[in-house]
């Protein structure tokens, strides 16, 4: 009887992980499409049930080879959308003399540890820092506590973003570029070539509105960059893994690479703050990379990272780039 119970358990877990491992690749539709942001979770569990089936089979338990062939099956599968993260990029160099350090930082709005988050910021020493999800108040107390090292500031006028620079940037402005939800926009010259800036922050895509609206705004936004002619850094909380299909359009229409490309994957939500309702065993079951830098292909990636949090739901990301 235990014997049927767990096979039939086992039976049930892989029917479930081989609908989301399949439907996740093709999911254009919500909510199908939240089914998608979870592929490193599947397959760590692909490999945890694969293994033990193994286990089993070879200390005589179990004979049903078809479902331990399912499995491995799994296994590859979640593996073709995490390997190529690992792997070395043409975009990447091993070191840099003078990297142009980006930060950026959802701080959450009810987060209001606004000297952990500068001593974080001072820690890094970025060049450039955009907020995200951060009002009036979160930028005049971030003004006060960085202005000895990030002098020039920018609030757009919606889209809770701020812009702070080490070097002074023009032509700042927010701009919904046709889509649904206001990007920042700068530039900012580095090595007497300007660069453009834009910060971005889609919706969350928990019900169909929101949804369709995060899909307007990344259709808008890489319409906008496959028409500019200079250097480019789109970086912000896309609400967006890597495994989506609209991510997969997002980068084939704007031609943009993400700075972490060979880099690995880089989870940068959920973390555990005072503001976060669920249950601290369950955060790190859940993290899903969604913060994410990408560049045009004239700049090199000398590295990219996460920092420690600051109270937030999100850790910031920290990328050190090369303009030749």
């Amino acid at each position: 009887m235990l014997k049927k119970i767990l096979i039939f358990s086992i039976g049930i877990a892989l029917i479930c992980l081989t609908f989301a491992s399949f439907v996740s690749y093709k999911a254009w539709f919500w909510p199908l499409e939240l089914l998608a942001h979870f592929r490193l979770q599947y397959l760590i569990v692909s490999l945890i049930i694969s293994t033990s089936l193994l286990i089993l089979w070879w200390r005589g338990y179990f004979k049903y080879k078809l479902l331990i062939f399912l499995s491995l099956m799994l296994v590859g599968l979640n593996s073709i959308g995490i390997l190529p993260w690992y792997l070395p990029h043409s975009q990447q160099i091993n070191n840099a003399s003078q990297p142009l350090r980006i930060l950026q930082f959802n701080l959450n709005p009810d987060n209001d540890h606004f000297s952990e988050v500068a001593e974080v910021v001072k820690e890094q020493k970025p060049d450039v820092a955009l907020f995200i999800e951060v009002d009036k108040n979160a930028v005049e107390q971030l003004n006060t506590k960085l202005k000895d090292i990030l002098p020039y500031s920018f609030r757009s006028p919606g889209g809770g973003l701020a812009l702070f620079t080490r070097q002074p940037f023009r032509d700042a402005k927010g701009d919904k570029l046709n889509g649904d939800a206001t990007n920042l926009l700068a530039t900012l010259e580095i090595n007497n070539k300007p660069i453009q800036l834009i910060g971005t922050h889609p919706t969350i895509p928990i019900k169909p509105s929101t949804f369709h609206r995060r899909n307007r705004q990344l259709t808008a936004l890489s319409s906008y960059v496959s028409t500019l002619k200079v250097p480019v850094i789109v970086f912000g909380d896309f609400n967006l893994t890597p495994w989506s299909p609209y991510y997969r359009e997002f980068v084939q229409k704007s031609g943009l690479h993400n700075a972490s490309l060979g880099y690995g994957i880089l989870p940068s939500w959920p973390r555990s703050a005072t503001h976060v309702r669920y249950p601290n065993w369950l955060i790190p079951l859940m993290n899903i990379p969604i913060d994410h830098c990408f560049v045009t292909k004239e700049f090199r990636i000398a590295g990219i990272r996460t920092s420690s949090h600051a109270n937030s739901d999100h850790a910031p990301l920290i990328t050190d780039l090369v303009l030749p």
